[in-house]
């Protein structure tokens, strides 16, 4: 069982307040208009300044992204009048593909219960029909009266029938079984969900890192990929599968609650966590690092009586057009084991430019 202590997580998110050295945020702070409209106006045109000042298109994706990137520097109270007012609005078409995702998955379960379903009855039929076989035979070999074995013969018949007309259904329903399958499986082969954890799954990682290669290529910006685990050491002496998956759940719960809802938070596996988190820049990607471990080294995590010592690994790496998704969680994941509780809070990668181009001539060479 994880019980987790409220007290000691909000002391964990509210111990590092941040500065804010933007003489916009602190106008827009020192304003406290009894309209909230008001603050949502003057904010709005503050990250339309910072979009332009730093040369990013101030398409809708971008204004979103550096709208929650400015939020996260502002004092709790303002962040909750502003995320009060979009909280209508703030809706990702990703998420609502997530959850149908999660609806056809359970509709998946459903049609097999129901073939179960169907198949039982087929089968207690099959049972039926074998024992009025076996009367009739019974009936045909003891008794002398016409009539009974007339019954007996009409009964066989019906039932003759009956197995016909079921025998047809069935087949009908195994048809249309597969073909739904077929469909279901073509879905699931495009999911972007991974639903043990609430968050996105490793095609989706890889993908959204692709994306932002070529944005980063073509508005040269920065973003960073942040790898999250907890140590093996830790896991291991959890001895029930089931409260390792309860622990690593709530892991993901708490990498979500740390995370804007721009960042793309996915399970690439084996119990590693991705935060890709656009228009982000090493500095940032340290902060968030530091809120991460101050989150999990805040909450109590409880096995049955005995508590859990979490222990995080964390690395953090750069979003480079030059490197391919794969080798850019490659050389984090190479990193993950230098950090922890006890060695470095997170470890920043760096990787070199021949190891690139190394991997370019690999490529054209297995081509």
């Amino acid at each position: 069982m994880v019980r987790l202590d409220k007290n000691k997580i909000q002391s964990g998110l509210n111990r590092r307040p941040r500065e804010n050295d933007n003489k916009e945020v602190r106008e827009v702070e020192a304003t406290k208009p009894s309209n909230s409209n008001s603050e949502l106006e003057k904010f709005s045109l503050y990250v339309l300044k910072v979009l332009m000042d730093e040369n990013i298109p101030s398409t809708p994706n971008n204004f979103q992204i550096y709208f929650e990137k400015l939020l996260d520097n502002k004092p709790l109270s303002f962040k909750k009048r502003i995320n009060d007012l979009l909280e209508a609005e703030m809706i990702n078409d990703d998420e609502h593909r997530a959850k149908m995702e999660m609806e056809v998955k359970e509709g998946f379960i459903q049609i097999k219960g129901i073939m179960k379903v169907v198949s039982t009855v087929y089968k207690n039929i099959n049972v039926m029909k074998e024992i009025i076989k076996r009367r009739t035979s019974e009936l045909e070999v003891s008794a002398g009266q016409l009539s009974v074995t007339n019954i007996a013969s009409a009964l066989t018949e019906d039932l003759k029938k009956l197995s016909g007309l079921m025998s047809k259904q069935n087949e009908a329903l195994k048809v249309h079984y597969d073909k739904t399958a077929i469909i279901l499986k073509e879905i699931e082969s495009k999911a972007v969900f991974d639903s043990r954890f609430g968050v996105y799954n490793r095609r989706y990682l890889v993908q959204s890192i692709e994306k932002e290669c070529s944005s980063i290529e073509q508005f040269n910006y920065s973003s960073t990929l942040v790898l999250a685990k907890i140590k093996d050491n830790v896991v291991n002496k959890i001895v029930n599968q089931k409260d390792r998956m309860i622990l690593t759940r709530n892991i993901a719960k708490l990498l979500l609650k740390t995370s804007r809802r721009s960042d793309v938070v996915a399970h690439y596996g084996d119990g590693v966590f991705a935060m890709l988190m656009k228009h982000t820049d090493i500095n940032n990607a340290k902060r968030a690092c530091e809120r991460i471990n101050d989150l999990i080294y805040a909450t109590s995590f409880f096995i049955g009586d005995n508590e859990i010592e979490t222990d995080m690994e964390l690395a953090i790496i750069p979003i480079l057009p030059e490197y391919t998704p794969e080798l850019l969680i490659s050389s984090a994941l190479d990193s993950l084991p230098k950090s922890g509780r006890r060695l470095e809070p997170y470890m920043v990668c760096e990787l070199d430019k021949n190891e690139s181009n190394s991997e370019e001539v690999k490529d054209k060479d297995d081509s």
